[in-house]
């Protein structure tokens, strides 16, 4: 079933496995200090944390927000964002990133979002950013990981501000991203009839936004075909974001410098694609485009393009948690660098 796994980020992941190795590892890269930073969005609030450099500075320095990908993802996702706090902190940056709603000390639950309302929360982050009193800000630059793709470009850069934009492998289309995960792994194997007339009919269903029970009571007739590959939740929250598609929103952010980072072995996404489509919305006067040849969905060296499975998950953390920034692929934080640089006033 396409759907069910299309997870473009830490979705599928075992988290009990990955909250013991957060506590059981320290990255290598971790050199930061940690400030709790509460916010509010739309009567509910989020636990959010601002990161910090080591040596305070009364000035105002350039900040960076982070914007997750799919699944209950706490501030630091896991441990995978360390290498970045510490790298922006030692660029004398600031980050700010929260537990996603439910998510350890925030309210909500973030399968009742949308991407407009994730992007409605940036949107705030960045309101309450500005207005801290904790460490005056400069420029604000937002940085977003897999499905964050279909949430960055809903976020106006003239109305808020954001003096510019990184992509790690987004996404295009949600549907045809299900259908590139689905096809890779069928790999050579002939197509079986019944699982695509099966695929089908809940791609209709999802795209149409039926109700649960409609899903139910397909299930209920199909004997291999369970009403558990669905929670109730994840159904709606599928429902509510099926027909995303970045390409219209992504002319807002034209002229706003932006910095797309692909892997040609990505599993998820399309990289090919994605590139693509960015080059012919943006043009290429404000666009940096980096494709690592041997680089994963998540900027690490991968052996073979294939969709991520739990395991890939917990071995990225760990290899992260013990290599730091070591553990990405080669040219990816010269990448982030040099585009950085030109941006900020650092």
């Amino acid at each position: 079933m396409r759907i069910k796994y299309f997870s473009l980020g830490f979705g599928a992941l075992v988290g009990a496995a990955l909250l013991v190795l957060t506590f059981l590892l320290m990255s290598p890269d971790e050199n930061y200090k940690e400030v709790d930073f509460p916010f509010g969005f739309e009567g509910i609030t989020i636990a959010g944390k601002l990161i910090l450099p080591l040596v305070p500075n009364e000035k105002p320095i350039d900040c960076m927000i982070f914007v997750h990908g799919d699944g209950a993802m706490p501030h630091d996702a896991f441990g995978y964002f360390v290498p970045y706090f510490s790298y922006f902190a030692q660029n004398n940056m600031c980050t700010l990133s929260w537990d996603k709603p439910g998510v350890n000390g925030s309210d909500g639950d973030w399968l009742d979002y949308s991407m407009e309302d994730r992007a409605a929360l940036v949107v705030a982050a960045i309101a309450t950013l500005r207005s801290n009193t904790v460490q005056p800000i400069g420029k604000i630059g937002v940085i977003g990981f897999s499905q964050a793709g279909w949430v960055l470009p809903k976020v106006d850069p003239n109305i808020n501000e954001v003096a510019f934009y990184i992509f790690v492998s987004p996404a295009i289309n949600w549907m045809r991203q299900s259908a590139y995960m689905s096809s890779l792994r069928q790999g050579d194997a002939p197509v079986d009839p019944v699982a695509a007339r099966r695929e089908k009919l809940i791609d209709d269903l999802l795209l149409s936004g039926a109700l649960y029970a409609a899903f139910e009571e397909l299930a209920s007739g199909e004997p291999d075909l369970g009403a558990e590959e669905f929670s109730k939740s994840r159904w709606n929250f599928v429902v509510k974001n099926a027909h995303a598609d970045l390409t219209a929103d992504l002319g807002q952010v034209q002229g706003t410098p932006v910095l797309l980072l692909t892997g040609a072995r990505d599993g998820q996404v399309d990289a090919l694609e994605t590139i693509e489509v960015f080059k012919e919305v943006l043009g290429e006067t404000n666009l940096q485009t980096h494709v690592f040849e041997k680089a994963g969905h998540s900027m690490l060296e991968v052996g073979q393009r294939r969709p991520m499975q739990d395991w890939d998950g917990i071995w990225i953390i760990i290899k992260t948690a013990f290599m730091g920034r070591d553990a990405f692929i080669d040219g990816y934080w010269a990448a982030i660098d040099d585009f950085v640089a030109a941006q900020t006033e650092r």
